[in-house]
Parts: C-alpha cells; sequence; structure tokens
C-alpha cells in the first residue's frame, strides 16, 4: 500500500503519519520499511543532520551487527544518543561521514549539550564508573535461576494432571508465572550486546529479533507517539491512544484487556511462524523458531503424558504465562491516563527527549529499587528508559541523580503502585480527551 504522504500526526502536525502505520499485519519490520521512506537517510545511517556509511563497522560494532544491520536507511539518532554513554561512538563517527541531510528530520526531540538528557548523561556517567563491577551478575544468577526452576516445573505440572485438578491448576498458573518472568528477564538483555540469555524470550513464542525493533528501536526511543508501535501491534483491539473517533467497543476494553492479555503470546506463536513461512517483510524459518518448542518438547519426553495432553498442559502454561507478562508490561509506566499519548498536546513542538521520556511515565514506586522486581516485572522503568543499556541491578544506584535533575529542570518523576497502574490503565483505554503538557 502507498502511505498517505499528506496525512499527519495529531500530536506533531509538523511530521508526517508513519508510513505503513496501518497495514495488516502489523509488524516491526512493516515499521522499519516506513522509516527507510520517511527519514531521509538515503539508504545510509542517519544521526541528527548527517548522513554515514556505517558499512565497515557492522561487523565490530561491540553492540552486535543486527543494530546495525536492521537499521540501515534510517534515521538511528536517538539510539545513537541513549545507548551510547562514555563519548567513545562520537569519536569514531568522522570517519564514515558521507554528506548532510537534505531533509530536516522526522522525529521531534532534541539532544542539546545543555539540554536535561545530555546533562543527566554526564552525572550518570560519574556515578556508573563507581557503580559495583560485578552488580551484573545479580541478574545472570535470577535469570539462570528462573530458567532453571521453569524446566523443573513443567514435567511436575504435566504429573500432577494425573493427581488433582487443584494442584495441577495452581501449579500451571505458578509455571506460567514463571515462565513471563523468565521472558522478562530476557528483555534485560536486548538493549546490551548479544547475549544468549536475551533468546530465552522466544521461549514464549515471539521473536527477539521483533521484540528487539518493536520494543529496543521503536517503543524506547519513540515513547508514546505515532512512532511507538508497540501500541500499534495491540490495535484495533486495544486502542490505547485518546482519539476522539474512539467507540464505546474501544473504551470498553478498560473491562475486556485480560482476555486479551491471556492470549496474546498464543497469538504471536502462530503469528511468527505463519509470516517466516511467508518470508514477510523478509523474516524467515530459523532454527530460532524451534525454541518457542522445546518447553512442550522437554515436557512431553519427561511429562509421562500423551502428546495431545501434554499440549494440552502446554498451552494452559501460556495461557497465564501471557496473562503476567502483559499485566506487568502494560503497567509498567507507559499507560497511565496522566501521560503524554499521541493525541495529547506536547510541551512543545520540538522538546528535549528526556523530558519526554518523563511526560510519558509513571513510575511503579512499589517496585522501584528491588532488583528481582525490577528485573522480572519492568521496574525501575523510568531510569531504564533512560539508561537502556545498562542492567537493572545498576539502575537503583541512579536515583538520587535523578531526583535531584529534575528539581533543577522543574520536572517530577510522576509515581504510583501497581494497582493504581492497573486502574490507571482502564482510564487510559476509555480516555478521549487529550491532555495537555503545554504549560508544563
Amino acid at each position: 500500500m502507498v502511505p498517505n504522504i499528506d496525512r499527519r500526526q495529531i500530536s506533531f502536525p509538523q511530521l508526517p503519519y508513519p508510513a505503513f502505520r496501518d497495514d495488516i499485519p502489523k509488524t516491526p519490520h512493516t515499521w522499519l520499511k516506513g522509516k527507510r521512506a520517511q527519514d531521509g537517510a538515503e539508504g545510509l545511517w542517519r544521526i541528527h543532520d548527517s548522513l554515514y556509511d556505517l558499512t565497515d563497522f557492522t561487523s565490530v560494532h561491540p553492540g552486535g551487527e543486527e543494530w546495525l544491520r536492521v537499521t540501515k536507511g534510517t534515521d538511528i539518532t536517538e539510539a545513537f544518543e541513549t545507548h551510547h554513554l562514555k563519548g567513545i561512538a562520537e569519536t569514531l563517527l568522522p570517519k564514515y561521514f558521507i554528506k548532510e541531510a537534505k531533509s530536516p528530520r522526522n522525529h521531534p526531540y532534541t539532544f542539546k549539550e545543555d539540554g536535561f538528557y545530555k546533562t543527566l548523561k554526564v552525572k550518570a556517567m560519574v556515578i556508573i564508573n563507581d557503580i559495583p563491577k560485578d552488580l551484573r551478575r545479580k541478574s545472570d544468577s535470577v535469570t539462570d535461576g528462573l530458567l532453571l526452576a521453569l524446566f523443573v516445573l513443567s514435567p511436575i505440572c504435566c504429573w500432577a494432571w494425573r493427581q488433582s485438578f487443584v494442584l495441577a491448576a495452581g501449579l500451571s498458573v505458578l509455571n506460567g508465572f514463571i515462565l513471563s518472568s523468565v521472558v522478562t528477564c530476557a528483555h534485560n538483555y536486548f538493549h546490551r550486546r548479544d547475549s544468549w540469555r536475551m533468546y530465552l524470550f522466544n521461549l514464549a513464542g515471539g521473536s527477539f529479533n521483533d521484540f528487539r525493533i518493536s520494543h529496543a528501536m521503536s517503543h524506547h526511543l519513540f515513547t508514546n507517539t505515532a512512532q511507538d508501535v508497540e501500541y500499534t501491534i495491540l490495535e484495533p483491539y486495544l486502542r490505547f491512544f485518546p482519539y476522539k473517533d474512539k467507540t464505546i467497543w474501544n473504551q470498553m476494553a478498560a473491562f475486556y484487556y485480560p482476555v486479551i492479555f491471556a492470549f496474546a503470546l498464543f497469538v504471536i506463536t502462530i503469528q511468527e511462524v505463519v509470516l517466516s513461512m511467508m518470508k514477510h517483510e523478509g523474516k524467515y524459518l530459523s532454527w530460532r523458531n524451534l525454541i518457542a518448542f522445546t518447553l512442550p518438547t522437554w515436557m512431553y519426553l519427561t511429562g509421562g503424558l500423551s502428546l495431545t495432553s501434554t499440549i494440552a498442559v502446554w498451552l494452559l502454561t501460556l495461557i497465564p504465562g501471557s496473562f503476567f507478562f502483559l499485566i506487568f508490561g502494560l503497567t509498567a509506566g507507559h499507560r497511565s491516563h496522566i501521560n503524554f499519548l499521541e493525541g495529547d498536546i506536547p510541551r512543545a513542538e520540538n522538546l528535549d527527549w528526556g523530558l519526554h521520556q518523563l511526560d510519558t511515565i509513571v513510575e511503579r514506586i512499589d517496585y522501584a529499587g528491588k532488583h528481582f522486581k525490577s528485573l522480572t516485572r519492568f521496574g525501575d522503568h523510568a531510569l531504564h528508559h533512560l539508561f537502556p543499556t545498562l542492567d537493572h541491578a545498576e539502575l537503583k544506584y541512579l536515583y538520587p541523580i535523578l531526583f535531584e535533575h529534575c528539581e533543577k529542570f522543574e520536572s517530577q518523576l510522576k509515581t504510583h503502585t501497581f494497582y493504581e497502574a492497573l486502574i490507571s490503565m482502564s482510564k487510559q483505554l476509555a480516555r478521549k480527551e487529550p491532555n495537555n503538557f503545554r504549560d508544563i
């Protein structure tokens, strides 16, 4: 489908509506296709208003080849600014410079040297240098322990279904909770250099490749805007943006969203296999697709049930796993009715990227600074967005400078509890009237 070049975003009318955003199926790769059509990168990599050819650097990129391979032909300014904290990357850029871009940037964010985000980065580096060097092992240990628990409990669930319905149902829900925790732990590794632990995301049927695009490259960088593909994929079943044409059925999602949460990963599993078989937008079947079936295979080999019964028990694990993954993920802070979302009035036509992040987040205060909850339930979310390449075990050390910085810039980190977040998410699903951030 040819994009409508005259359609504009609502919150940022100076910018065109994302190309192919409404095409079916809605996938991260379609979103990238749209960026290549609109970012003015001319088949190269755009950073601010300059174009670079990073082809020769791709194979030696410290974060892995995939980051550069999939973003070729797009504007990577936000990723460049937020994923490189030490200033080394800036010194390498001139070597790969080709020319200046012909068109203005297709995003509203600024990264001024004296602005909120850039000055916060300078302060953060002082703290990061003093953080204990072995903290990341804590996250590795939690992730590995939960993975072991998943593979121990899964065949026990199969055994339990031959003993007691109540026992089996309870263990299956617990197993689903552990599955969601393992998958969420995998998210901790998406934003950094390639690691085998990021493949754990595929245990629930999804694709870490796709989620890295939709989450790390889209949602994290263009949070709650029309370019945030995590909202695109949920539509039309869940319409979070406060558009005036939101129907009563859309608003009723404030009550029926748990049903969608419960079956989302099952639908994603099917879609991933089908689109890979169809080679949609460059996807293809590979050994990575088999990861989703390692758990049911293990259950069949060790659980003592027939193949049909094993599949049934696996699905009974996947359903609560899907529910827990989305209930924690979608209440992480962005879908509150007091946040900025596309359709609202932003604080400025062009705004500091870090201040925009604060406008889009309400932190769950009962998870803040608690490593296990943060790692397994998308906690410390504001700091995670501001410094995505840090491990979740490291984030709590940055709270003092964040609060100090917010005070200096007369801004605020909004907070609420998990249960308040649930209520606020329902209010957002029902909300049609725009919030006005212009006077903040």
